[in-house]
């Protein structure tokens, strides 16, 4: 068994020409923290205006949270960034763009194990809690459109870049998922089905930050991945960058705005000049940079409040998907209560025989895997999961494990808003001094590719008004972004 994840690191040879950025009147220079899809995003579309642009990186390694894990048979596994759903019309629009090929994946079919008891998710004729009569004899996920409807709300509107109004803001800011939930009609068991398929800190979570995260998973069933690894598509952006506009390894430490020019300075001494900044750093370790002036205490308390998951994935590749021929598949394959929490069949098309799931644990059960050495944690939360379900995986012939909040760079996995944070979506919009805010964190699709995509947008129009996307996306997003 091996600890630990290597990432798919080479650069790809360039899939489109590389953006140019010949000097020209009211050219601005312009210094983006973070090679993640937030600044390559932010950076791609400043250049394409003809704007010259540094990306500046903590890591020595582009992509940020898309981290593609190389397994036997040529397959590729995801640390980071699982899947796309067609309703995430930026993430697509860039796939295309850029020609990468891509895996068709399951939706999710799991087999459920919750308050002792197993079921399959195929049969709804044999569920043994004590839903409502509404609930049984229909999916999850039809059920929780039926709710979200009774609340005003429908996966379309919840998805729209310029959600929520003041009204949503003001009914939602101190609501969880959960409550609007059982507060349109839906019972205990029905909760705690949807936390098995959907991870523990989705029905605990805020509504605002929840609501997307729910009409991605129940709003669109068709779900793709890059074929050879997510990564491909920010190494797809880097090239058409240009490596030479890309520094690696420099964390930043400090950013001074005081003069005529904003100034970053990073661990190694190096210092770099311009007229703006499009930071994605992530709050988590944003407020340990020096910054002067400092910042405004309307930020201070959005890098103190911000929420930031632990998650640990633990990989795991197996001969074959033997459980295809037992009716379970996709995402999520399978979802309880326990402590492995939710398994993730992300085999799809994909060559090579073999089977490819992760599991992915948030909360308590992340920080339960962690106690735990690195070299046993894979072993741990697999023999937990085949105690329950035996027969579901069959033979496993790899298993790897990551765990977000050990990153240095980040120090954690998704960042939401607390209960009552609704004002961090004022904070988080407005610029401090030259300094502009990006990154998933910075949206209520946190976690998403798409929201990260959409926030580096944002900052770049904030710089230039005219930036615009890669490719074709649907035009409604566009023109409200």
């Amino acid at each position: 068994m091996l600890a630990g994840v290597a990432a798919a690191a080479p650069l790809l040879a360039a899939t489109v020409p590389a953006a140019k950025a010949d000097i020209r009147p009211g050219q601005k220079e312009v210094l983006v923290l973070g090679a993640g899809m937030a600044g390559l995003t932010a950076a791609l579309s400043l250049l394409r205006r003809g704007h010259k642009v540094t990306v500046i990186e903590f890591q020595n390694r582009i992509g940020g949270r898309l981290l593609s894990v190389p397994l036997m048979g040529g397959q590729f596994s995801e640390a980071g960034g699982g899947h796309f759903r067609s309703n995430m019309p930026y993430t697509l629009s860039y796939i295309r763009r850029f020609k990468l090929p891509i895996l068709a994946l399951n939706d999710g079919l799991p087999r459920y194990f919750v308050d002792g008891k197993t079921a399959d998710g195929w049969n709804l004729a044999d569920r043994p809690w004590p839903l409502t009569r509404e609930e049984r004899n229909v999916t999850l996920a039809s059920s929780f459109n039926r709710y979200l409807f009774r609340a005003g709300l429908d996966t379309d509107t919840v998805l729209d870049a310029t959600w929520p109004d003041a009204g949503a803001l003001e009914a939602l800011d101190d609501v969880t998922i959960g409550d609007l939930l059982r507060n349109h009609g839906a019972s205990e068991a029905f909760c705690q089905l949807l936390s098995a398929h959907a991870g523990t800190f989705s029905v605990q979570a805020q509504a605002l930050a929840a609501a997307p995260r729910f009409a991605y998973h129940f709003g669109s069933p068709a779900l793709f991945r890059v074929q050879g690894g997510n990564n491909r598509l920010p190494m797809a952006l880097a090239n058409t960058i240009g490596i030479e506009n890309i520094v690696l390894g420099e964390p930043v430490t400090e950013i001074d705005d005081n003069g005529p020019k904003i100034r970053v300075v990073t661990a190694s001494g190096k210092a770099y000049s311009g007229d703006a900044v499009i930071s994605t750093i992530p709050f988590s370790v944003l407020g340990d940079v020096k910054v002067n002036p400092g910042w405004s205490s309307g930020k201070l308390k959005m890098f103190q409040k911000m929420l930031w998951d632990k998650t640990v994935k633990v990989i795991a590749q197996t001969k074959s998907p033997v459980w295809l021929e037992q009716g379970a598949y996709g995402w999520p394959m399978a979802g309880g209560d326990r402590p492995w929490e939710r398994v993730i069949d992300i085999t799809g098309n994909e060559g090579g025989g073999y089977g490819n799931v992760f599991f992915y644990l948030n909360d308590k059960n992340a920080e339960a895997v962690l106690a735990h050495p690195r070299q046993s944690r894979a072993d741990v939360v697999v023999k937990q999961f085949q105690q329950d379900m035996p027969s579901l995986l069959g033979d496993i012939v790899m298993t790897k494990s990551f765990a977000w909040s050990e990153q240095p760079w980040i120090k954690g996995s998704f960042g939401a808003m607390p209960l009552g944070g609704g004002w961090m979506i004022k904070e988080w919009l407005q610029p401090e001094g030259r300094i502009h805010f990006a990154g998933d964190f910075t949206t209520l699709k946190t976690g998403w590719v798409e929201g990260a995509i959409e926030s580096g947008l944002r900052a770049a129009r904030q710089v230039d008004p005219d930036a615009k996307a890669e490719g074709n996306p649907a035009i409604r997003q566009e023109k409200k972004s």
